[in-house]
């Protein structure tokens, strides 16, 4: 009679701390919580960047100076000049929507940067993103399927929206480290897209 009992007992027991120890193994796994450079590079949102834009696209290929302007969330201004931009592109975000001029043609608008740029320039440029990669950051509204960073919490590669990318180069700025050079691809609608941002300058 005793010994039923004391196994009973004994396997209540066991019982109880299995399960404590599973409680306290999950208590644990909380979400991992944004990274210190993530969080000081979050707070830049007006920028102007200086450098080359490099695409191998099936329609167009070429490389083009870059300036972008960004004044707020969602006002913008992107210049490219040289051979990719047939002379001089400019591509305007604002709350309303996005322009886009080339040359003397007469501008083009849409609500979608993208398929804006698909239109015009044979390849998808998704600035939506773009905000948020140029910094180093994964964009919010698209989980990243695969995400990784160093020891530091800097991104070394991303994989979002349907595109691939690598960081391959930072400097500090200020507060903050930014990207200095980003290799993305996708092969989407368009068909397969090679882009290249190298960063020559920021200005804060």
């Amino acid at each position: 009679m005793h010994r039923t009992a004391d196994y009973h007992l004994t396997a209540r027991s066991i019982t109880t701390i299995f399960l404590c120890l599973l409680l306290g193994a999950c208590a644990g796994q909380k979400p991992k919580p944004p990274t210190a450079a993530e969080q000081s590079v979050a707070r830049l949102q007006y920028w102007t960047i200086k450098g080359k834009l490099g695409v191998r696209a099936p329609h167009d290929s070429g490389s083009a100076n870059l300036t972008w302007e960004q004044r707020t969330a969602p006002s913008y201004r992107i210049h490219l000049s040289g051979p990719l931009g047939a002379g001089a592109t400019v591509i305007s975000g604002t709350p309303g929507g996005v322009t886009l001029q080339r040359g003397d043609e007469p501008p083009l608008r849409a609500s979608n940067p993208a398929a804006l740029t698909v239109q015009a320039l044979g390849w998808p440029m998704p600035i939506t993103e773009m905000f948020y990669w140029v910094r180093g950051l994964a964009a919010p509204g698209s989980a990243p399927s695969e995400e990784h960073r160093d020891a530091a919490g800097l991104l070394q590669s991303l994989q979002q929206a349907g595109w691939n990318l690598t960081f391959s180069g930072y400097q500090n700025r200020g507060p903050y480290v930014l990207p200095t050079k980003i290799k993305a691809s996708t092969d989407q609608g368009a068909g397969p897209v090679k882009v290249t941002l190298v960063i020559k300058e920021w200005q804060l």
